[in-house]
């Protein structure tokens, strides 16, 4: 049995969210085109629009949706689908992001 590691699961939520955008493309664009020469109105005047957004988006990003997510990835582990060498060295540049923006006098 393959425990998923931090920066699969990372990849994981990342694919589930690309996939919820694509799948509410245009209600997202209805809120985006709601907001444009607004500001502080944009909390009333968009009410609607960003409502039916989180909606849409919550529909797509339930733990359901991210457990066949991971059963699926599990399964192209399983077969030899799944670049681990890739993962890995993505992992590695995030980390080496992170320490070299936190850094001390680096800003």
């Amino acid at each position: 049995m393959h425990i998923l590691t931090r920066a699969e699961e990372e990849v994981l939520f990342k694919e589930m969210k690309a996939n919820a955008l694509k799948k509410c493309d245009p209600i997202v664009k209805e809120f985006v085109e709601c907001t444009h020469g607004k500001t502080v109105s944009v909390l009333w005047a968009c009410r609607a629009q960003h409502k039916a957004m989180n909606n849409c988006l919550m529909e797509y990003t339930t733990q359901a949706d991210m457990d066949k997510l991971k059963i699926q990835y599990l399964n192209d582990l399983a077969e030899g689908k799944v670049d681990h060498a890739k993962l890995q060295k993505e992992q590695k540049e995030k980390e080496a992001k992170l320490k070299k923006s936190s850094a001390p006098g680096v800003h």
